[in-house]
């Protein structure tokens, strides 16, 4: 049945558009936009004088592969006019994966109980579940490491090597529309850059884009930074750089400078290289990125074992109470199952409940839950912020994964808000909608080559958003974890109507998308 949006405001940085026009869906796609178009026999007209008609938000970076197929209405991303995600950042994906391959993603609060061994395995799964929103699939280089190594922490032979190419070339084969490295994370932590050129090898050959978790965001930024650039251009292949950020304060402004090298490797030629971000100053992870190097070398089980013995528990306390990367007192505890009360709560705030001092109780919940606990933790500063988002090459990518406000309840606000931070201020004329627009929709649509999604131009699906100003100044600023924002008044996806009048319709179109 044909649509007609009425009198809104459509906003479409792909053509240029800020003008008030009709717009004409049928089908999956858009037909028209005009100053005034005759409503088709049969359709259904929607008045938007005095909303916003936008192109469907394309988050650039999340983890929802690990939970949409648990929860595929999606009401989390549903609100925030997101319509299509890119998944399988920071090396992580569900496939390809060994059959008894558990646990690899699990801080994600994944209910994912074995792995797929390739992207048409996993696409025809999630299809089986029918997701709401589309889904732009990367492969994670941590994923294909661990099929081939396991956790080991050690380089790939030759025919190792030689078997990680061949899952990355099946996958872009498949459709991929790239790769991700996750290499703060076990086990993308093993690989060096030798090893990141050399699998990078069929994504050059395919034209795909290689998005990068650096290795470091704290001390080492700048050298992190520097690898990846190297590692792509030698490779041959686009970068991304994800949720570009300068962690600690005694880092706060590098990324000035790391900003400067991306302008000149852009300038070189040699590789195109483009920033995420996500717009809090705080960020969120697996309590394992506290550890001291090597202590997951063997797995959780390992590590469980060597806690129970006093030396290794005393280095363990020791190194969380002053050599990690986030202090006690800075950390927030996400959603915990062993220790109910701790979730969402300050760590230092439970010091002494049960007579542990602060690093004991982390040590404890980090034993008891290994890679499942999640943190809230501060991450860059404010002008570091504005000007990674004001970057030229910048473009939103939320870093969420969880579905609902109910399982987003102690996690990360960005999870619900995300996009909401980026939309509201420009309603309200205190930002570009142009500019907010082009981070939340179309920047991300073009980098993965998606030409017809993004945009509101005649033949492009039907991926359409309706905001409302007028509710722009009362969304919540940060942290309502409890509820889901109404800034939308309808969301279509691929033509259909999944947000209606602010209310979900339960219709669920969502497709897995496939690069061309």
């Amino acid at each position: 049945m044909a649509i007609l949006i009425r009198r809104g405001r459509v906003v479409d940085p792909d053509s240029g558009t800020d003008a008030v026009l009709d717009l004409l869906i049928d089908e999956e796609r858009v037909i028209s936009a005009a100053p005034r178009i005759a409503p088709p026999n049969g359709a259904t007209v929607i008045d938007a004088a005095g909303l916003v008609v936008l192109p469907g938000f394309v988050d650039m970076h999340t983890h929802s592969d690990f939970t949409l197929q648990d929860d595929p209405a999606a009401e989390a991303r549903l609100h925030q006019g997101i319509t299509t995600d890119v998944t399988g950042n920071c090396g992580f994906s569900p496939f390809p994966l060994p059959a008894g391959c558990i646990g690899f993603g699990s801080f994600f609060n994944s209910r994912i109980t074995h792995g797929w061994p390739d992207l048409d395995s996993y696409a025809a799964h999630l299809r089986r579940q029918r997701p709401t929103v589309n889904i732009a699939p990367l492969v994670g280089l941590g994923a294909v490491r661990e099929h081939v190594l396991g956790p080991a922490p050690r380089p790939p032979d030759a025919a190792e090597a030689a078997a990680m190419r061949r899952l990355v070339e099946q996958a872009l084969e498949q459709g991929a529309f790239g790769v991700s490295s996750g290499l703060v994370y076990t086990p993308g932590r093993y690989a060096d850059a030798a090893e990141i050129r050399d699998v990078l090898a069929p994504v050059a050959r395919a034209g795909r884009l290689y998005a990068t978790h650096l290795r470091d965001e704290r001390d080492g930024l700048v050298d992190s930074v520097a690898e990846a650039i190297s590692t792509a251009e030698a490779a041959g292949v686009a970068l991304q750089v994800s949720h570009h950020k300068a962690l600690g304060r005694a880092n706060w402004g590098r990324t000035r400078q790391t900003l400067s090298m991306i302008d000149e490797a852009n300038r070189r030629g040699v590789s195109d290289v483009a920033v995420d971000y996500y717009p809090y100053t705080s960020g969120s992870t697996g309590v394992s990125s506290l550890l001291p190097d090597g202590s997951l070398d063997g797995g959780w089980t390992t590590l469980r074992e060597r806690a129970d013995e006093s030396a290794e528990r005393l280095r363990l306390l020791r190194h969380l109470e002053s050599s990690a990367q986030f202090r006690p007192d800075e950390i927030i505890i996400g959603r915990s199952r062993t220790w109910p009360e701790a979730s969402g709560r300050a760590l230092q705030d439970l010091a002494g409940t049960d007579g542990r001092t602060e690093v004991e109780a982390l040590l404890k919940l980090i034993l008891d839950e290994g890679e499942r606990l999640t943190m809230i933790v501060p991450a860059a500063s404010e002008d570091d912020l504005a000007g990674v988002s004001a970057h030229p090459t910048a473009m939103h990518g939320s870093d969420g994964w969880l579905m609902t406000a109910a399982r987003a309840r102690y996690e990360h606000p960005r999870n619900l808000f995300s996009t909401i931070r980026v939309l509201a201020p420009a309603l309200l004329g205190r930002t570009s909608i142009i500019q907010a627009v082009r981070r939340l929709a179309t920047a991300p649509a073009r980098r993965l080559s998606l030409t017809d999604r993004g945009a509101l131009r005649p033949g492009s699906y039907a991926d359409v958003v309706i905001a409302d100003p007028a509710r722009a100044a009362r969304q919540p600023d940060n942290e309502s974890a409890h509820s889901y924002p109404d800034l939308m008044r309808w969301v279509f996806v691929n033509g259909q109507a999944v947000i209606e009048d602010a209310k979900p319709t339960g219709r669920r179109p969502g497709q897995v998308l496939r690069a061309s």
